[in-house]
C-alpha cells in the first residue's frame, strides 16, 4: 500500500488554503464571493476531478510501459456531478 501525506494551511490574509506534498504547492479557494472566497485558485471539486483525470493519464503511462507500448499524446476530460 501507498501512503501520501500532504499539507494544507491557510493562507494569511485569505480564506483560501495553501497545500504542499514535497517541493510542489498549489491554492485551493473558492470562486470569489462564495463562503468569503476570492478565486484565488482550485475549488475542491476541480481539485479532485483533477485528481481522478490525473490519475488516469498516469496509469495510461504505467500500463502502456508494462506493455511496451509508446504513448504519444493523450487527452482526458472529467465531468464531476456532485450532489
Amino acid at each position: 500500500m501507498v501512503a501520501v501525506t500532504v499539507e494544507l494551511r491557510n493562507v494569511e490574509g485569505t480564506q483560501a488554503a495553501m497545500g504542499w506534498a514535497g517541493p510542489h504547492t498549489i491554492i485551493v479557494d473558492r470562486p470569489e464571493g462564495k463562503a468569503g472566497g476570492q478565486g484565488l485558485g482550485f475549488n475542491g471539486a476541480q481539485l479532485l476531478a483533477l485528481a481522478l483525470g490525473g490519475c488516469f493519464c498516469n496509469d495510461l503511462r504505467y500500463v502502456a510501459e508494462e506493455m511496451g507500448v509508446l504513448l504519444g499524446r493523450i487527452a482526458v476530460s472529467v465531468v464531476l456531478e456532485l450532489e
